[in-house]
């Protein structure tokens, strides 16, 4: 029971407690005045009712404003149920600034003290974050060091941005505030159009790595022309495209662009110069499909004030694609056009520009190089392993002899034979800019057995193929996974330990073989950096290894055949990029009473953070199939890393170079 503090002098005196406890401390008084030492009557009964006090608060449970620390009981002056006095609390970040990718972090350590000083071991820490970044914990109880640790990255929030972490013990606390950048935005077009013409401008949203960032708004405006776009949302590229018209004659114009608002709104600006000249394509078309392998008239008609240009005035045309003839691309205007011919060996999109090499006046054109003799098909499907009335996409690839994509080729799709009774969406498809025709296979209600679905792509009488597939209700499913820890068997290799984990639908472990495969999908261009440039505008040293990716580069290697084919060699160096780096510890594993097996990737040191990988599992039991895929980019031991003044692995120039393109090796 607990008594009124207004009525504490009444109630001691009716307490048994502490009518002992005076009785007590009577007798004692009593002892010291016969033994000749003296004690103040004043300090003794202040040091009772101290006491008494003391004794009172105890039954009751403490006051009000009592809380416990993170591993222990609080007192309100930060102690623990054990004594342990949490004097301070630090919060240290491995960086202040981190990209705005999601591959990005930042390493977050809370040290925990008491007021002497001394490290305090086994106190809970509770870190929290705002401005929606994400905090993973680590370690959320304090070691032998006195530290906790979490790791901040964006998760998916790829705005810039400034983020508050805090790491709390009982009533002591400390915060830290990390930069989030990177994303940027960028303009791609011609600086000066002709009146009336209608330029095409490209708006690039990408991350700190150059990653796209999709499905965001964008906001356009201009000052003296009009712009005309079926979508201001970033695609699946990252990008958004303006046409823009020349509506009035004459002038400078300004395009601005932004993305997000508040302190996360980026911003870009291009200056266009609108010429009084009329300047434009006159062949081809736009959007048209040019045959490869033969030459084709690229002309722009050029009038000032409605009158053809003086003749021999000269105009330069450049494509992305194929050749231009005269070599320099350079032809003078005769009755104002000026003409040039293109061809080109390969197919795909291109984009042709023609210019003023003195004021910059230009325009582009967007078409289409297309290979029209079909010489090889290849048919796969999405999934080959297929539940009872589950879909998936059957893609037909049609590449002529030169193993260009054959666009616009009709491709006949028959089932030959299917045990489950399933059926096709269509009996034929044209084929696109990528070569590929697709149609949907739709599994029937019945086991089909083992590759018992045969579905045959035909192009003509001696050109077809064949791909199975599998319906079964017994479908495998299996997963990959790794841990966070990387190996280091030697100073040239690290190893990446992962599991295989096979399961049948009703998530029972199956024993399988597991063939396994790594193969690179992309490379990344960039640095390790030292130094950066803190907010007032000064170089700070950094105490661990920066990493900056400039660029990221699809493999060139597109349909992995190991060979350099026409077309792949995107920074023309003579090679395919990037090199196989990683191999599998086993080609094949094979999983054991619970269903998992264990493996690693192998790959030199000097290649992480350069290659990015897609790991694939395949595993077949009892004609059942199934493939599980996994994408990471190879990863640097921290310990490689985080001593500046030893080199990181393979130096600090990226594998494949520092230049933000995909087209040098540089």
């Amino acid at each position: 029971m607990c008594y009124d503090f207004s009525k504490l002098s009444g109630t001691l005196a009716k307490l048994p407690q502490f009518a002992v406890l005076v009785q007590g401390m009577r007798e004692m008084y009593s002892r010291n005045s016969e033994s000749g030492e003296t004690m103040m009557s004043g300090k003794f009964l202040a040091r009772a009712s101290a006491f008494s006090l003391t004794l009172f608060l105890a039954a009751c449970g403490g006051g009000d404003g009592s809380s416990s620390l993170a591993g222990g009981g609080d007192d309100g002056n930060g102690d623990d149920s054990n004594g342990t006095r949490v004097g301070t609390v630090q919060l240290l970040t491995s960086s202040t600034q981190i990209g705005s990718s999601e591959s990005s972090s930042s390493t977050l350590t809370a040290q925990v003290k008491d007021n002497n000083g001394v490290l305090l071991e086994d106190i809970d820490v509770q870190f929290s974050v705002n401005n929606n970044g994400t905090l993973q914990v680590e370690r959320g109880t304090t070691d032998a060091s006195g530290t906790a640790v979490a790791t901040l990255s964006p998760a998916g929030d790829r705005r810039n941005r400034t983020v508050t972490v805090d790491a709390r013990s009982g009533n002591k606390q400390d915060s830290v505030d990390v930069a989030i950048t990177g994303t940027s935005l960028a303009i791609e077009g011609p600086s000066s159009i002709g009146f009336g013409d209608t330029a095409t401008y490209r708006v690039l949203l990408n991350d700190s790595e150059g990653n796209p960032i999709p499905g965001v708004a964008i906001q356009v405006s201009t000052n003296i022309t009009s712009t005309e776009s079926a979508s201001l949302t970033t695609s699946q590229s990252g990008e958004v495209e303006l046409s823009l018209t020349a509506a009035q004659s004459g002038g400078q114009d300004t395009m601005s662009v932004s993305a997000f608002s508040g302190e996360s709104r980026i911003a870009a600006t291009k200056p266009i110069t609108i010429s009084s000249d009329g300047f434009a394509f006159t062949a081809p078309s736009a959007d048209s499909d040019l045959d490869i392998n033969r030459p084709h008239t690229l002309a722009v008609r050029w009038l000032r004030n409605n009158t053809p240009i003086a003749d021999g005035s000269q105009v330069k045309f450049s494509s992305t694609r194929g050749t231009i003839s005269p070599s320099n691309g350079i032809a003078p205007t005769s009755n104002g056009v000026a003409s040039v011919t293109v061809s080109s060996t390969t197919a795909g999109p291109a984009i042709v520009t023609a210019k003023d090499p003195n004021s910059g006046l230009a325009t582009e054109l967007e078409f289409e190089f297309v290979a029209k003799t079909p010489s090889a098909l290849d048919v796969q499907a999405n999934k080959t392993q297929l539940d009872f009335n589950e879909t998936t996409e059957i893609i037909a690839t049609v590449r002529d002899a030169n193993n260009n994509l054959v666009k616009g080729q009709t491709v006949n799709f028959v089932v030959t034979s299917d045990g489950s009774n399933g059926s096709l969406s269509d009996s034929e498809a044209d084929t696109d800019s990528q070569g590929k025709a697709r149609v949907v296979y739709t599994g029937g209600n019945a086991d089909s057995g083992r590759n018992g679905v045969v579905i045959r792509a035909k192009v003509s009488d001696s050109l077809s193929s064949e791909v199975n597939l599998t319906v079964t209700r017994q479908a495998l499913r299996i997963a990959l996974g790794t841990g966070n820890e990387l190996l280091e068997p030697d100073t040239v290799r690290y190893e990446n330990p992962f599991i295989a984990i096979v399961t049948d639908s009703n998530g029972s472990p199956v024993g399988a073989d597991v063939e396994l495969s790594v193969l690179p999908i992309a490379y990344h261009k960039g640095r390790y950096f030292s130094t950066i440039i803190t907010d007032s505008g000064e170089e700070e040293e950094l105490d661990r290894w920066g990493l900056e990716h400039t660029r990221r580069c699809a493999a060139e290697d597109a349909n992995r055949n190991g060979v350099l084919d026409a077309g792949e060699d995107t920074n023309q160096n003579g090679t395919l990029e990037p090199t196989y780096s990683a191999t599998t510890s086993s080609p094949s594993v094979t999983t054991s009473a619970d269903g998992s097996a264990n493996f690693s990737i192998i790959y030199p040191q000097s290649h992480c953070n350069w290659v990015e990988v897609e790991l694939t599992a395949t595993v077949k039991v009892g004609g059942t199939e199934s493939i599980e895929k996994n994408r990471f980019i190879l990863g640097c031991a921290e310990s490689d890393l985080d001593d500046i003044n030893e080199t990181p692995p393979g130096g600090t120039t990226g594998l494949y170079g520092a230049v933000g393109s995909c087209s040098t090796d540089l």
